[in-house]
């Protein structure tokens, strides 16, 4: 056998243009699918701070509001920060790390903070039973989910592709 590069298939490097630039097309489409599922989250956000200035006539207190943004912010980072790198507008290294940290620790206390509501609403409920019952609530265990999501999320916005 010759040592010719035909036969170097190891070596060889294959020049999928085609599949890089549907590859693009795709993360550039779901990175504008975030940015437009902005528009909901916020006004659903809006609608839920309508809620809370209300509930301040009934006993709501600004713990309430700080709870919300918390939430809100929560969700619209990782939709915005998602935007941002699948359309590839994050330039530098630093800021995609930065962002990826940003999103995980939004997450991470966004979790404490569920865990506390879940503790008061437990109390609340009188719910005595041993506390993962509890977490087959669907109320339970969609909230935390979300907050899961975050954390994989902000991990993989850190990974290098």
């Amino acid at each position: 056998m010759s040592e010719a590069p035909e036969w170097d298939f190891m070596n060889q490097k294959n020049p999928s243009n085609s599949s890089n630039g549907s590859r693009f097309t795709i993360d550039y489409v779901f990175g504008i699918m975030c940015f437009l599922l902005l528009i909901p989250t916020l006004m659903v956000a809006f609608g839920e701070f309508m809620d809370i200035i209300d509930f301040f006539e009934y006993g709501g207190d600004m713990g309430d509001v700080l709870v919300w943004m918390l939430y809100t912010t929560t969700i619209f980072s990782i939709l915005l920060i998602s935007g941002l790198y699948f359309t590839d507008s994050m330039k530098s290294d630093s800021i995609r790390i930065g962002s990826g940290f940003f999103i995980i620790m939004i997450s991470i206390a966004n979790l404490i903070s569920r865990l506390n509501d879940f503790q008061e609403e437990r109390r609340n409920w009188g719910f005595d039973e041993f506390w993962l019952d509890y977490l087959y609530w669907p109320s339970t265990h969609e909230r935390l989910e979300l907050v899961f999501l975050g954390i994989i999320i902000g991990f993989l916005i850190i990974k290098r592709q």
